[in-house]
């Protein structure tokens, strides 16, 4: 009897050894992770940089929005017809540049250069349509050939030249002394306020 009760007091102790505690692997229980299924690491592009490249892409589009190689194509033929004297012609080439002008939608720009641009593409209309309306009077024409040169080195200055290789050209005699300006294609002055009488007076001012 004793040792049946020896064995069943031996084995009481060594299930009671082995019995896994429930509580205690309850709580070091760990969840299973699963490295393969992390969702990938998303960058988020920095706001400020974001907006900076939308703002320059914006005013680049802008600037190719004006067409100043249009505009210096029409104004370069009137200036080429004072220099030979020819109201006519000038008159016609004025009309052609004023019908480029009115084309020009500045609703597509924005911002201060809508507000410069249509300043100055207002005055180059009205010296344009005075040019065009004035086929018997060179004199009246080159008044506001000075006025109209003004206002493509304006817009030269504001969109560039649209790639065309040009020259500001000064002549020193022309409206009582105070000179003026054009703009021309070739660096042989060829004189648009004077014509014929010093068609070579003047000289290069700058390239544009």
């Amino acid at each position: 009897m004793k040792s049946i009760l020896t064995t069943f007091l031996v084995g009481a102790a060594l299930y009671s050894c082995n019995k896994p505690d429930n509580k205690l692997s309850h709580k070091n229980t760990q969840p299973e992770i699963k490295t393969g299924d992390q969702p990938e690491t998303v960058i988020t592009p920095n706001p400020e940089v974001t907006e900076s490249s939308k703002e320059n892409k914006k005013e680049v589009s802008e600037l190719t929005v004006f067409p100043i190689k249009q505009v210096i194509e029409g104004y370069l033929p009137l200036k080429n017809a004072l220099t030979q004297d020819d109201a006519k012609k000038a008159s016609d080439a004025a009309k052609n540049l004023f019908s480029i002008l009115k084309k020009i939608d500045l609703s597509k720009l924005s911002g201060n250069n809508n507000s410069e641009l249509r300043d100055i593409v207002e005055s180059a209309l009205e010296n344009a349509e005075h040019i065009g309306g004035k086929s018997d009077d060179v004199e009246h024409q080159r008044e506001h050939l000075l006025l109209l040169s003004n206002d493509i080195t304006d817009l030269i200055g504001e969109t560039g030249t649209g790639g065309l290789k040009l020259y500001q050209d000064f002549c020193p005699m022309y409206n009582n002394g105070k000179g003026a300006i054009w703009i021309s294609e070739t660096k042989e002055i060829v004189n648009p306020y004077e014509g014929s009488k010093m068609l070579n007076c003047g000289s290069i001012k700058k390239e544009l």
